[in-house]
């Protein structure tokens, strides 16, 4: 279930905003506060996060950190947009929040 009641930090996006619009924001640093819902840990160097705040449904925000981050918990990062990134091997993101650092 996405989650509900996620506390936005001062200046943050919502993920829905961000996936609505993502030529908006590319390769501007932004701020997002979200649930971690899935890690996929050290895939290229990189931990991959998949953030929800509930104001996407079932959408999530793929996150690429090197930061540490529990699944399930809460947290704000900041990090660049990309969009339309292909990694190859299947990794292909319409937008992606990468190299964050927590808040």
């Amino acid at each position: 279930a996405p989650p509900k009641d996620v506390q936005r930090a001062p200046g943050a996006i919502k993920i829905s905003e961000l996936l609505a619009n993502p030529s908006k924001y590319s390769g501007k640093t932004v701020k997002v506060t979200g649930k971690c819902v899935k890690i996929n840990p050290m895939i290229m160097g990189r931990n991959w996060l998949h953030l929800q705040d509930g104001t996407a449904k079932d959408k999530d925000l793929t996150v690429t950190t090197t930061e540490m981050v529990q699944l399930g918990s809460i947290v704000t990062l900041e990090g660049t947009i990309a969009v339309n990134k292909d990694f190859g091997a299947g990794y292909k993101y319409d937008c992606i929040l990468e190299a964050a650092v927590l808040k």
